[in-house]
């Protein structure tokens, strides 16, 4: 025949006939979230099988990082430590904002360049992520590298009828968009057509057409800081580099946007708006939004400056990166964190508590022979299942942590009835280990003495067999001025690094 269609009907999938099935289903992470898009808990299903696109918000680099900014990429490591953990692969990326009104302003205060100016924050922000025990992302894209891409795409908008310009700058046409409002649950009532904003951020009961490209001021066309289009001088928004970087790294449609509840509205209700004018859907299929950081009142984001301290502030007062990862995880992402410095000396305590448990492990006496040890497996089994299902529940970081403490009190109760093999201390460890691997609050390694100060301990251990108290509190005086502290227990002393 010369024209028509062929049907072909398969009794099965087609598995038999075809490289691939027809009908594959996608392998579900087992992990529900709660996705602001639908405001509902939802099972977490990957656009491609066995791998997931994260896409997080970082911060603008014209200021140290706060601990509400912090907050939000600890989330983002956690939630990607705990898809790796599952068995996922996973690419992550964060951009970074270099190109805005705050950066523009910073650099002319501060006589530099954009780049001299964004660039010792960036710096900045890596050792920040550092002492926090934040894994690299894959990329770090910034706004000044791929302006040519955001033109583009606003002529894309201009030209499909989503876009308009007025006074040279491009505005976005909201009115265009029939869902608009649906990440942010604004009241569409209050749209005012026509009626435009040139502000990144405004009030969420004031709803208005954005900007895409915002016209060159008098001062940022001295200074150099615009770009030449066919609307005239102008410079990126907020909203399309976002959205530009977003789909450049992360793809047109990825499967999680990460981000803190401050920037709902309205970053990224437009960033979705594009989305839908360009490509029909939601540019991420999940939306997760982190609460703040909270001191006496005061929302710590980045809107709101110099409300709580800075990552670094609190760094230089003598609290580790991992003191300061405990806080920021210790309570569900999605409750207000409360922050003070008498929490973080709370902290302190409980990591030594779990360091003196590790220490204790790896020190111990092998008082039993190597061989089953049915209820050791037990006790890991527990800790894994009990962790598992607490973070599969919307990361419920309050219960996983409590599965932790659980199996510390199991494992030294069972020390205490009949010891510990070197086999059963290695399952242990490497059971700390697994979990650890998500939380990344643990240091899991014997800690190695210099001969010198093991002779020390050794002379002090003799000083207590013949109970010269004095001679022995001396010399544990002596060490934790260098910074050891020992720790007596009936197996024996074991030791930690006070800083």
């Amino acid at each position: 025949m010369d024209q028509g269609r062929i049907v072909v009907m398969f009794p099965d999938g087609g598995e038999r006939y075809l490289s691939t099935s027809l009908f594959t289903v996608k392998k579900s992470a087992g992990i529900v979230l709660y996705n602001t898009l639908t405001r509902k808990k939802e099972e977490l299903v990957p656009l491609k099988e066995n791998q997931f696109t994260i896409y997080s918000c970082g911060p603008t680099l014209c200021q140290f990082i706060n601990l509400g900014q912090a907050r939000r990429l600890v989330f983002s490591d956690l939630l990607r430590r705990y898809l790796e953990f599952k068995g996922f692969l996973v690419k992550l990326v964060v951009n970074v904002t270099d190109l805005d009104d705050s950066t523009i302003q910073g650099a002319k205060a501060a006589g530099k360049t954009l780049q001299e100016f964004t660039e010792k924050y960036y710096k900045a922000f890596m050792e920040d992520l550092r002492a926090l025990g934040v894994r690299p992302a894959d990329a770090y894209p910034r706004p000044s590298e791929h302006v040519e891409d955001m033109i583009k795409l606003t002529e894309r908008l201009v030209d499909k009828g989503y876009a308009y310009e007025k006074f040279r700058s491009v505005y976005f046409d909201i009115s265009r968009i029939e869902t608009y409002g649906t990440l942010s649950r604004i009241n569409l009532n209050k749209i005012k057509l026509g009626k435009t904003v040139d502000l990144d951020q405004y009030e969420k009961d004031n709803p208005r057409d954005f900007t895409l490209l915002k016209r060159a001021t008098l001062e940022e066309l001295k200074k150099g800081f615009y770009y030449k289009t066919r609307w005239g001088n102008v410079r990126p928004s907020w909203h399309i580099e976002c959205y530009v970087l977003a789909s450049k790294y992360a793809g047109e449609q990825y499967d999680i946007h990460t981000s803190s509840i401050d920037i709902i509205f309205p970053h990224h209700e437009n960033t979705v708006a594009i989305g839908q004018a360009i490509a029909g859907h939601s540019p991420a299929k999940y939306w997760l939004h982190n609460e703040l950081v909270v001191m006496d009142n005061a929302k710590a984001s980045s809107s709101v400056k110099d409300e709580i301290p800075s990552v670094r502030d609190v760094l230089e007062k003598g609290y580790s990166g991992r003191e300061l990862r405990y806080f920021l995880l210790s309570r569900h992402y999605r409750k207000p964190l409360f922050f003070s410095f008498s929490k973080l000396i709370g902290i302190r305590n409980t990591l030594c508590r779990l360091d003196n448990f590790v220490q204790k492990v790896h020190f111990l006496k092998e008082l039993r022979a190597s061989g089953a040890n049915p209820d050791l497996d037990q006790i890991i089994y527990d800790l894994r299942h009990k962790f598992t299902k607490a973070m599969d529940d919307d990361l419920n970081i309050a219960s996983a942590l409590a599965g932790v403490f659980e199996f510390i009190t199991q494992i030294n109760k069972l020390i205490d009835r009949k010891g510990l093999s070197r086999d059963d201390k290695e399952k242990v460890i490497k059971a700390l280990d697994q979990i650890n691997s998500v939380l990344g609050i643990l240091e899991l390694k014997p800690m190695e003495l210099s001969e010198e100060i093991m002779h020390m301990v050794r002379e002090r251990e003799e000083a207590r067999k013949k109970k010269d108290w004095d001679r022995a509190d001396k010399i544990r005086e002596e060490l934790r001025q260098m910074g050891i502290e020992v720790i007596d227990t009936k197996e024996g002393p074991i030791w930690k690094k006070l800083y």
